[in-house]
């Protein structure tokens, strides 16, 4: 059997109500030089045995389940990696779909004589009512993410293997939650373009009950660019930009969400020398979401 292209990472952890979806997702894939490599990160609902009968109904697919204990989605992914064959990982999360025609798209940029070793590409957001496309756009360099903020999100991520295998997700838990993050500042910091690729499409399937969690992923975002701020990965200026801009994200999700009291808070810490921040602030006084 002739070695497969793509290697589709799927990390998976009480993923019973969207694996399938997401699954048959690749399997309506017009592009069929992949395999499946799944990692039950010790589900305690039906996911393993979702994952086993629904490859069963699937002839002539190659796809691996590897079973481990909870140990996080980093080390859920580097599991999936380190046991790659493909040329690149195609990262996928277990509650998000591909497009069908996502490997083909990618397979014309990765294909030519001296490709990339990372593209990312768009994104549509689905899951809380209204559809509408995420914000993605090509990055410069490593001030480009931290001004602008961050584009990739893993489902619309591929990595050369080789790369993949030597640069493997963060498994502390100070970054839990942000451990793709870190990896693309790692990836910018070492000096490797991330290349954005606008003809492929992923959707990114949105929570609605985020905002319980929304404080502790900020905490691990900040980590993240403490940690490469206290290496001089990353300068002041950069740093305090980044912060600010974490802060201001945080306000905006409170803020479409109509918690005034928690945007408050966020805006209060967010630049406050910025007209646009300053008039959000005073739209979120007025109990106003926008």
């Amino acid at each position: 059997m002739s070695r497969p292209f793509f290697s589709v990472i799927i990390p998976a952890y009480n993923a019973a109500e969207t694996l399938e979806d997401c699954l048959e997702s690749v399997w309506e894939q017009s592009f069929s030089a992949y395999e499946i490599i799944l990692v039950n990160d010790g589900s305690q609902d039906a996911t393993a045995s979702i994952a086993k009968d629904w490859r069963k109904g699937k002839p002539g697919l190659r796809m691996r389940i590897i079973n481990q204990r909870n140990e996080g989605l980093g080390s859920a992914r580097n599991a999936a990696i380190m046991d790659a064959s493909g040329t690149y990982c195609a990262l996928l999360d277990a509650d998000d779909l591909w497009h069908p025609e996502k490997l083909a798209s990618c397979h014309q940029i990765l294909a030519q004589e001296e490709p990339p070793k990372v593209i990312y590409h768009k994104v549509e957001n689905f899951g809380r009512g209204v559809d509408h496309p995420r914000s993605t756009f090509p990055l410069q360099g490593l001030t480009d993410l931290i001004e602008k903020g961050c584009p990739l999100v893993p489902s619309a991520t591929l990595i050369e293997t080789t790369l993949a295998q030597t640069h493997p997700f963060q498994i502390d838990e100070d970054f839990h939650g942000a451990e793709d993050l870190y990896l693309w500042l790692e990836l910018l910091v070492a000096g490797h373009a991330l290349i954005y690729w606008p003809e492929a499409l992923s959707y990114y399937r949105e929570e609605g009950g985020m905002s319980s969690r929304i404080d502790e992923h900020l905490r691990n975002v900040l980590n993240v660019y403490d940690h490469f701020y206290r290496l001089n990965r990353i300068n002041k200026k950069d740093y305090e930009m980044a912060t600010q801009r974490k802060y201001y994200e945080a306000a905006r999700f409170y803020q479409k969400r109509g918690n005034h009291h928690q945007a408050h808070h966020f805006y209060s810490v967010a630049d406050s020398k910025s007209l646009k921040i300053l008039g959000l602030k005073i739209l979120n006084r007025l109990g106003i979401t926008i």
